[in-house]
């Protein structure tokens, strides 16, 4: 008796651990919209965005619909392979570039990420089934980066990150969505003209974390 017990308590923990999810694979290119969120400063920047992780490489425009007086709207073009960053000034049509601060971050699940949640987002007959993975670990107070994805295709949909340990404030949430599959114009991740003879010089206070 005491045998069958113990045989049912391995069979019930074994298909527990075999419903744990692996982390899925996200698309390597698409195109959409992103609000991203500077806790520490309070800025939001809203931006028209292209990601191709197969080139590394990515593209952000600042989206002009937004009504700010005196407002100079940017460009930031990412070019790993070239561990270059060109910030476009599209109101002035001047550029300038700057060595990357970190390695080529790519939107994906890590491979040694945790699962966390699954869940609908939405209301009833709305719902986008989605799963949220972290990189926590054992014996850490907390995690450093959180990121929801969808469940069909998993898109990423969230990341909430911590890029500086030290100082918690330094958090950055981004939002993704009207994501659709490709990169719509692949010129997008063409330098314009001004950037030809473009000068090394800071990223701007005002570039998005990438």
């Amino acid at each position: 008796m005491l045998g069958l017990m113990v045989l049912a308590a391995v069979l019930c923990a074994g298909g527990t651990l075999a419903q744990v999810p692996s982390p899925c694979v996200t698309p390597q290119q698409f195109t959409g919209r992103s609000t991203q969120f500077d806790h520490l400063d309070g800025r939001i920047n809203r931006f028209y965005m292209a990601y191709d992780a197969v080139n590394r490489r990515r593209v952000l425009f600042e989206e002009q619909n937004v009504v700010t007086p005196g407002k100079q709207f940017r460009e930031y073009l990412e070019l790993a392979y070239e561990n270059v960053l060109y910030e476009i000034n599209l109101t002035l049509k001047t550029c300038s570039k700057s060595p990357l601060r970190r390695p080529w971050r790519p939107y994906g699940i890590p491979p040694n990420a945790t699962f966390e949640n699954e869940f609908y987002m939405g209301g009833p007959g709305e719902e986008i089934y989605a799963q949220e993975w972290s990189d926590r670990i054992p014996y850490r107070k907390r995690e450093f980066w959180v990121g929801t994805f969808s469940l069909k295709n998993c898109y990423p949909i969230k990341e909430v990150l911590i890029p500086d340990y030290e100082t918690l404030n330094t958090t950055i949430t981004t939002d993704f969505f009207d994501i659709v599959a490709g990169i719509v114009n692949p010129n997008d991740f063409i330098p314009p003209p001004e950037c030809m003879h473009a000068k090394w010089a800071p990223p701007s206070k005002s570039a998005p974390f990438l």
